[in-house]
């Protein structure tokens, strides 16, 4: 048998080496060039404003809190507690559906099967004309078909009728922020998205980016083009410019998947639902800091966060916590967990329970 000298043996593993580098490095590079490079779309005007349809009779921003062991469970109660769909009026509309998938990593980082297909049932329930779920994941060589495969989201999507849209290969259509905008002066957003009547978030509490305290907000990074990504990552006031984002769309429905607190009590998970970006994001920020993760700077308030602040200039929510009202699910009045989270967010937040 004939053998290689090592000197030749080393030079052939270099050059295999650098032609595996150079193959992955085009593998990235080029859908990457061609995402940031794309045609961002035909100018559209700011959609008209849209009211929280989810509001107690004083104006407040209902945010409805339940728990459970099951996330399709809970889903489908925080739902009903804050008020239920019948308040879309969804029946012949469209319906976009934003799981929090972008990461593949499986629930209880990204949003979890059973409540992503309980959404979809509801919404099908009330007679949506066509439900889309729609996800981009981040660097722009990432598969975001396979991030949402290996989260076991895709064959949920499959499996109830709905339809998978990888934004990234989506028609982008571009919309001016017009005067409230400071940081950044147009938003580049799927078409799907700009198009649909009924829009649903579903974020997650961030166990794998504890530095993250707004995770409503978080999730809509998911729907904007690169181009814009890097343009709101370059800009002097990046919290800003974040928030400056989510003035393209708005979502009628959020509903925060907090499975991952499983990992922290003994029996279920905690459930939000609001129709209120800003009202969402500060009880989920306590859910975190009573959690010990992802706690706000120390000596400054929830309410007092970057983003957060950020939003409230915006006008993209309750700008206090007199104007935000926690609504308890009746059904789990005696369970020890939901009262625990209450008066975790109560105590964080400053915002009541009726």
């Amino acid at each position: 048998m004939r053998i290689l000298r090592s000197g030749r043996v080393a030079g052939l593993t270099m050059a295999l080496g650098a032609t595996g580098a150079t193959i992955l490095a085009a593998r990235r590079i080029i859908p990457a060039a061609e995402t940031l490079l794309s045609d961002t779309g035909p100018t559209m005007p700011l959609p008209a404003p849209k009211t929280n349809a989810y509001v107690d009779e004083s104006g407040r921003s209902l945010v409805a809190v339940t728990t459970a062991p099951d996330p399709a469970e809970g889903v489908r109660r925080a739902i009903e507690v804050l008020g239920g769909l019948e308040r879309l009026n969804i029946a012949g509309r469209r319906v976009l559906i934003k799981p929090d998938a972008a990461s593949g990593i499986p629930a209880p980082a990204s949003t979890s099967p059973g409540a992503l297909e309980a959404i979809i049932q509801l919404v099908q329930d009330h007679g949506a004309r066509e439900v889309i779920v729609g996800e981009m994941a981040g660097p722009p060589w990432h598969d975001t078909t396979a991030r949402v495969f290996r989260s076991g989201l895709l064959d949920v999507i499959e499996n109830n009728g709905a339809h998978f849209v990888d934004f990234r290969y989506d028609r982008w259509v571009t919309v001016p922020l017009g005067d409230r905008a400071r940081a950044i002066k147009a938003v580049s957003i799927p078409q799907s998205v700009y198009e649909a009547d009924v829009i649903v978030g579903v974020p997650v509490l961030p166990p794998h980016r504890p530095e993250s305290v707004a995770p409503s907000l978080a999730l809509w990074s998911g729907i904007v083009h690169p181009r814009t990504q890097v343009a709101a990552r370059a800009a002097r006031d990046r919290g800003r410019a974040a928030a400056e984002t989510n003035l393209a769309f708005r979502p009628d429905l959020l509903v925060l998947d907090g499975c991952s607190t499983q990992r922290y009590t003994t029996h279920a998970g905690l459930f939000l639902a609001s129709g209120d970006r800003i009202a969402l994001d500060v009880c989920g920020a306590a859910v975190l800091a009573a959690l010990d993760r992802g706690s706000p700077r120390r000596g400054v308030g929830l309410w007092e966060q970057e983003q957060i602040r950020a939003a409230i200039a915006l006008g993209l929510g309750a700008p206090e916590p007199g104007q935000v009202k926690l609504v308890p699910d009746p059904k789990r009045a005696d369970d020890p967990l939901l009262a625990r989270w209450l008066d975790d967010i109560q105590r964080l937040t400053g915002v009541a329970a009726g």
